[in-house]
This record gives C-alpha cells, sequence and structure tokens, in this order.
C-alpha cells in the first residue's frame, strides 16, 4: 500500500474484541477513512479460533488500508469451578485456547525470517506488516531478512513497534532496514508507552530516548523523512462516577518536544491480561462520553440493572462537561438511551463498543485540530 503516514492525524490502536470490532464497524466511512488503524490479531472470544480473527478483519477492514500486528497475549487457561465441574465442557475449551496459542507461537517463530508471519499477513492484501519479534538481542538477522522478504514481495510500507521492554539492541535493527528502503518515510515506528495513569513523564521520555536511539542509526536526511506514532492510554480502570482527565495527551506533548510524532493510542480501552476464562457473574452498566482530554464516566450503583444504561445516558447529558461534540453511531445510542429506549442495545458489548467509537470520532477531529493548529510547548 502506498500510504502516505503523515496524511493520518489519529492512529487508535485496536485488537479483535467485540466491543472493539462493533465500535469500528459502527463508524461512518468518513471517519474510517480519516484514520489508519493499527490492529492487533486477536482472540476475539472465549473458543474462537486464529482461522475466526482472520475472517473477523478481512470483513472488518475490506479494502482499506490499516497496519497490522499480532497481540502476543495467549489465551488464557479454562477456568476450572470448585464445584460441580463440567469436564467435557472444560476440556473442549481447554483444547480450542491450546489451538489458539499454538498458532500463535507458530507465527512468531522467527524460522526463515519469520515465514509463518509473512504467510499470515499475505491473506490481507491492503496491510501494512508490523515487523514482529520477541527478542531483538538473538533475532536480529531473523528481523533484516523478514523486512527484506516482505519489500521483495512488494511491501513498500512496513512497521515495527518498540515498547520499553524492547531493550536497546532494536535499534540497530531498524538503522539496518531503513538503509535498504527507498527512503525512510517508507517505515513508520509504533513507540507503544503502554497504558496507564501513572509514571507519564517516565513514559515520554522513553518516546523520546526510543527516536533519538533510531535517529542515530540514520543519516541526517533520513531523519527528516522518518515517522513514528506515540502510543498511549490512560483510561482508569474501576470507575467510579466523575469526570476523569486522560493523560496521553500530555504524554504525546512532551514527547514532541523533541521530535514530530503522530498520534495514537488505544481507543480508550482498557486492556487486561486474563489469567483465566473465569467470568465474574455480577456487572454494572456504565456509560462513557468523551471529550478531546478527557471523559465522562457513569457507573450505576446496582448490579445486573440494565436501567443503569439509560440513567447513566441521562446523567452524562445532564452533566456540566457535556458538549454534544460528537456525531457517530455510538452518540445515538446514548441519546437513544436517554429517551428510555435500549432495545436492541441492552448489553455491555454495544455500551463499550460506543464508548470507543466515540472516542475514536472525537479524537479523529481533535487530532486533525492540533495538527493544524500546532501547539505551545
Amino acid at each position: 500500500m502506498a500510504v502516505d503516514f503523515s496524511h493520518y492525524y489519529y492512529y487508535p490502536c485496536l485488537q479483535c474484541s467485540e466491543p472493539e470490532q462493533i465500535a469500528y464497524r459502527e463508524l461512518a466511512d468518513d471517519d474510517k477513512d480519516a484514520i489508519l488503524p493499527i490492529i492487533e490479531l486477536s482472540q476475539i472470544k472465549n473458543e474462537a479460533s486464529f482461522f475466526e480473527t482472520i475472517q473477523s478483519v478481512k470483513s472488518l477492514l475490506l479494502d482499506r488500508p490499516f497496519i497490522l500486528d499480532l497481540s502476543k497475549d495467549r489465551a488464557p487457561a479454562a477456568f476450572i469451578p470448585k464445584q460441580n465441574p463440567d469436564h467435557a465442557k472444560i476440556k473442549k475449551l481447554q483444547d480450542a485456547h491450546d489451538n489458539y496459542n499454538s498458532q500463535l507461537v507458530a507465527l512468531l517463530s522467527p524460522i526463515d525470517g519469520f515465514a509463518a508471519w509473512r504467510a499470515c499477513v499475505s491473506e490481507f492484501p491492503h496491510a501494512i506488516p508490523v515487523l514482529q519479534f520477541t527478542d531483538p538481542a538473538t533475532q536480529g538477522k531473523s528481523i533484516l531478512r523478514q523486512a527484506a522478504q516482505f519489500w521483495k514481495a512488494g511491501y513498500t510500507r512496513l512497521a515495527i513497534r518498540v515498547n520499553q521492554e524492547c531493550g536497546d539492541d532494536i535499534y540497530p535493527v531498524i538503522g539496518q532496514i531503513i538503509s535498504f528502503l527507498d527512503s525512510a518515510d517508507q517505515l513508520i515506528v509504533l513507540v507503544d508507552c503502554g497504558q496507564g495513569r501513572t509514571h507519564i513523564p517516565d513514559r515520554a521520555e522513553f518516546a523520546k530516548k526510543a527516536v533519538a536511539r533510531v535517529s542515530e542509526e540514520l543519516d541526517s536526511s533520513q531523519v527528516l523523512s522518518l515517522s513514528a506514532v506515540c502510543i498511549s492510554d490512560t483510561f482508569p480502570g474501576q470507575t467510579e462516577t466523575k469526570v476523569y482527565d486522560s493523560y496521553s495527551w500530555e504524554l504525546w506533548r512532551e514527547a514532541s518536544t523533541s521530535f514530530p510524532f503522530l498520534y495514537g493510542d488505544y481507543a480508550a480501552n482498557r486492556r487486561i491480561k486474563k489469567q483465566s476464562t473465569y467470568m465474574p457473574g455480577e456487572w454494572k452498566a456504565q456509560v462513557v462520553y468523551p471529550l478531546p482530554e478527557s471523559w465522562i464516566v457513569y457507573r450505576h450503583a446496582n448490579t445486573q440493572d440494565a436501567q443503569g444504561w439509560v440513567e447513566g445516558s441521562r446523567a452524562i447529558t445532564a452533566h456540566s462537561h457535556f458538549d454534544d461534540g460528537v456525531s457517530c453511531w455510538g452518540e445515538k445510542i446514548l441519546k437513544f438511551a436517554v429517551t428510555g429506549q435500549l432495545d436492541p442495545y441492552a448489553s455491555a458489548r454495544f455500551w463499550h463498543g460506543a464508548k470507543i467509537n466515540m472516542h475514536i470520532n472525537r479524537q479523529i477531529r481533535y487530532a486533525r485540530d492540533v495538527a493544524i493548529s500546532g501547539f505551545e510547548f
């Protein structure tokens, strides 16, 4: 895909959960055209196979360009209840997860320049592949071969993700990859600062140091063409009913004092690494409305009460911070609930999807305004 990375102001990073798929699917075409999403192949839900993940992403993105990555999170162990366990059902679930994990391990194998991953990427003709690795200290040659084989196969745009766990060994490899490209702007560096509401200065410093280390490996003319996205998210965990500031833009601003980063986040989706398939029996309705750099969050007091989505929608639209500043599917659901109507959206997955859908809609416009108007450090 002959994509100009600088054309996009916002890079939402999405996995393949049902709410994230709903959120993207329900975006208007103009919103889909305005973003270059980073899609991480991941398990959709319990028992879902890797094949189902591939088919879902194909049907979701169709012929639009996107950056294709791979979540390294394994499918969790099957939960075994202490009382009256259904061993046949548990075995079926565990077998499905073992199969998913075996395919994940194969895709992360460095053999022949990550050949299994390259074969997987070939399923998506409009994808920009993220180069895979698990240990850059020992896989340098395999990463280079992976990049070279993608280039040989006609992929004129590539991506690579770095985070705080990578170590410094990855940066010389990035320099070597850029050296055989026609231009540095054909590789985009995804600087992933992670999620969480703490250590914002430290994470911004990581982003600055990461792009500085890449720049050290390049000629000065190449540095001017380098593209990099600063990715982070600070959506809160167990939330009370209140307004929560987002610190992702604060992190981006600090990181951008030394390099003109593009902006990305996890689309207000808090990722949790599951240790087992256990699902708590109780839930509380939550409604979230995104502002440019914060969220109005309503968490219902009662458990398992669908009326909480109605009361939450009414509370949010009556809130002093509510600005009616998004126009999308998620906003329509919220205003539909204000009238007391929930059907057919009386399910947490739709409200989770509505939050993500509204957040993307808001950030598309805010990121564009920030880029066009500039900002003061």
